[in-house]
Parts: C-alpha cells; sequence; structure tokens
C-alpha cells in the first residue's frame, strides 16, 4: 500500500504496510513518522530514514509499526553492542552513535518542557556525560523456570512480562557482567522461590540477592546484604533494594551538579532516600532537613549520618507530603530546597508548598523530563524562573533522561511561552 491518498487514518488496518520518513525520537525510545494527519511510532530507526514500516496496532490517531525494511540509512546508526538488543526491553538506542544518543535526550527535555510544561527553555542545557557501557552498578534480574524448574535469568520484552534470557549485558559494569556469568554458570545457588535477582557492585564487593520480588518483601531482601560506597568522601550503606543511583561511573558528577554553587544556614533534602545529598549537603549549611518516606531508606540514612559522624542533619521518616503538610512551617525560608522524586515526580500539591515555603533556590533533580515539566510549570507560576539547566546522562544507550534544573525567585516568567 503506498502513502497516497490517505485521508482516513480510521482505515488503515494492522498488516497494512507503507514507507514513511522518521522525523525524529520521542521520548520512550520509538521513531516518528506520519502518515497523512496519523502518526506512527516505529522502534529501532533513526532521524531522517526512510523505512517500510508494517503497522501492527492502531489507536485512534495513533499507530504503531515495526520495520520491515531500512530503505535510507542513517549515518548516525551504528551496530548496537549487544546481541540480545531489539528483543530485550532494557536499551531502546544501542542503534544510535553516542553523540546523537545524547542530542536525543536532550531533544526529549526540550520537547516535554514545551510540550507539557509550557515552558520556552531557550538557554543551555549543559550535558555531563561518561562511558556509554560498563556503568551500571546495579540490576534487577527476572527468573523464569522451565518445565524442569531450571532458572532462566533476564530482562522483560519490551512491553511484555515475557523474559528475555541474556548471557551478556555491556551496559552492566563489568564486576555485575562476572557475576552474571557465574549466577548462569551455578543456577542450583538460586532459591527454588525466587522469582527475582538483585545484583549490586561496591567498595564491599559485588553481591547477588534472590527475593520474590514482592513489596512486602523489601525490607527483609534490603536486609539481606548491605552494600557500601564511598561517594566524594561520604561512606553510605544501603540495602539491596533500597534506591541508590546506578551509574558508578557518574554519580560524583551527578553529587557535585546537585549540590554546585549552594551554602548557607539550613538547607531541605527532600525525597532524601539514604542521604546521598543530604549527607554532602550537611558540610555546605549549618543545618540539613532530610525528608524521606521509605522507613528502610530512612533507617539507612540514619545509619549513614553516625558511621560518617554527621550531627547537623535531622531526618525525618515520612512522606514528603505530609512533613509539607504539617512540620514545614518550621523550616520557613530556607536557603535551599533540593529534591529528588521518583519517576511520578512531586505533582501540584508539593510544588505549592515547596514555593510557600519561599527558598532562596530551589534544585529539583529528576529521571523523567515529563514530571519535571509539568512540576516547572506549576513551580514557575508560583514565581520561581530557570536559571541553571543540566543533563547528567546516567543512562546510556535508554531513552531515560537524569536532569538537575536551578530555579530562583523571580519577578517575571520569561521562560513562560505566550
Amino acid at each position: 500500500m503506498t502513502n497516497e491518498g490517505i485521508a482516513n487514518p480510521d482505515n488503515i488496518r494492522p498488516g497494512d504496510v507503507f514507507e514513511v520518513t522518521i522525523e525524529k525520537i520521542v521520548y520512550g525510545g520509538d521513531g516518528l513518522a506520519r502518515l497523512g494527519p496519523a502518526v506512527i511510532l516505529v522502534p529501532f530507526t533513526a532521524p531522517g530514514e526512510r523505512v517500510r514500516v508494517r503497522i501492527v496496532s492502531t489507536a485512534k490517531r495513533l499507530l504503531r509499526g515495526t520495520v520491515e525494511e531500512l530503505v535510507t540509512r542513517s549515518e548516525k546508526r551504528v551496530s548496537p553492542a549487544c546481541p540480545h538488543f531489539g528483543i530485550c526491553g532494557g536499551c531502546q538506542l544501542q542503534h544510535l552513535d553516542d553523540q546523537t544518543q545524547i542530542e536525543t535526550r536532550v531533544g526529549f527535555i526540550r520537547e516535554s518542557l514545551y510540550r507539557i510544561g509550557g515552558i520556552d527553555w531557550k538557554g543551555e542545557i549543559r550535558v555531563i556525560a561518561g562511558p556509554s557501557t560498563g556503568y551500571r552498578a546495579r540490576a534487577e534480574l527476572k527468573i523464569d523456570r522451565d518445565d524442569d524448574r531450571q532458572p532462566h535469568l533476564g530482562y522483560f520484552e519490551s512491553g511484555t512480562h515475557q523474559l528475555c534470557e541474556i548471557e551478556t549485558c555491556p551496559i552492566l559494569h563489568p564486576a555485575l557482567e562476572r557475576e552474571l556469568h557465574r549466577q548462569r554458570e551455578h543456577p542450583e545457588a538460586i532459591p527454588p522461590a525466587a522469582t527475582r535477582l538483585y545484583l549490586s557492585t561496591g567498595d564491599n564487593g559485588t553481591f547477588a540477592v534472590p527475593a520474590t520480588g514482592e513489596d512486602g518483601q523489601r525490607a527483609a531482601t534490603d536486609a539481606l546484604r548491605t552494600v557500601h560506597q564511598r561517594v566524594l568522601g561520604i561512606d553510605y550503606t544501603f540495602g539491596a533494594r533500597s534506591f541508590f543511583q546506578g551509574n558508578l561511573l557518574l554519580i560524583e558528577k551527578l553529587v557535585t551538579e546537585a549540590i554546585s554553587d549552594v551554602s548557607g544556614d539550613r538547607a531541605i533534602d527532600l525525597y532524601a532516600g539514604v542521604g546521598l545529598f543530604s549527607l554532602q549537603l550537611a558540610g555546605r549549611f549549618k543545618k540539613v532537613c532530610a525528608v524521606e518516606g521509605n522507613p528502610v531508606a530512612a533507617r539507612h540514612a540514619a545509619q549513614n549520618c553516625k558511621i560518617n559522624n554527621i550531627s547537623n542533619v535531622e531526618y525525618h521518616s515520612r512522606s514528603v507530603e505530609s512533613w509539607l503538610k504539617h512540620q514545614s512551617i518550621e523550616w520557613k525560608r530556607p536557603d535551599l530546597v533540593l529534591l529528588d522524586p521518583p519517576r511520578a515526580g512531586a505533582g501540584t500539591q508539593v510544588c505549592a508548598k515547596i514555593a510557600a515555603l519561599s527558598p532562596e533556590t530551589i534544585r529539583y533533580v529528576s529521571c523523567d523530563p515529563t514530571t519535571l515539566a509539568r512540576d516547572l510549570g506549576h513551580l514557575i507560576n508560583a514565581g520561581y524562573s530557570i536559571s541553571q539547566f543540566a543533563m547528567v546522562d546516567m543512562f546510556p544507550q535508554t531513552y531515560h533522561v537524569e536532569s538537575i534544573v536551578t530555579l530562583r525567585p523571580a519577578h517575571r516568567r520569561s521562560a513562560l511561552v505566550t
């Protein structure tokens, strides 16, 4: 079927084949092309490529397709380093060269700011990058079993809960890659009930912790192994399921960027985890308030304060929402509010309460540009403006993006689209 005369995308059916040009890569990692008024998303493509695409699903005017033939190949395309790429759901961009990947992830940020937050940020987005393979210090492997109850390790295939068994994973830190091979060679060591295998490497070695993967087992799993990691002179401990930044090669640059150019009397660290930022801020501020809703992570944070002899961090083991509602009045007008929320972002109410504290500086560490854009829109509407923007390229070969944004009070909201 040709593209001629496409006027009604409702007539397009799964199995139809079209030749299209990929305009860009969108957040999620798919290439975007157009069929008349309809948009088609095609994975594993590059901007500018001409491809023959078979439609696999239709939903209103959003179509999804797979490449039948690469008609015109982009010079930005490279051979993936991983033999499982294209089946395994862990990576989406291994077919693009490193520089194109970085430019693509910066593009995700700018498009999200404009489309979701209504923010026309024309300033620099400074890029902090490192090696694109061998960086990942933590991994969660899924376990499936055959009819003989033999375990198979891997990640889920993209968009499914079907296991893609892996023999190698180039983005893993070499220590974890060796552990993966060891586990494959000795499957009898994996407990029969395990559905997950958490791999971690730190200063005290490399660990494989089996678990059921259920949230109710989080504390028990976490207690099975404690990982130690020294970052910029601070010793951290955390468990197998406690959150800790996974890019071992860039974590110090991430922390340096997050705490740069700030100091004073009081700082607040929201979504503080095991204290990655709050313990570093303790050397720059007279008093630091850290808020973390996960009790397991909060316990690790308290222990981390003790082992580092840090006494000026006040830890609150309660949700950020609850703390802002009931206790934040005691911390009115801090010099800094730093927040590092999960992918869901902070949300309208949290942003409003942060702005109501009237901090001199807000520093937002984000792992999702879409929720970041939404939250920045709220903060700008509350009287703040963006002064600095950086992307720390923590997740090479994937569509995931880590950003650090600095906001300060503004008399006019010049960053908003008019």
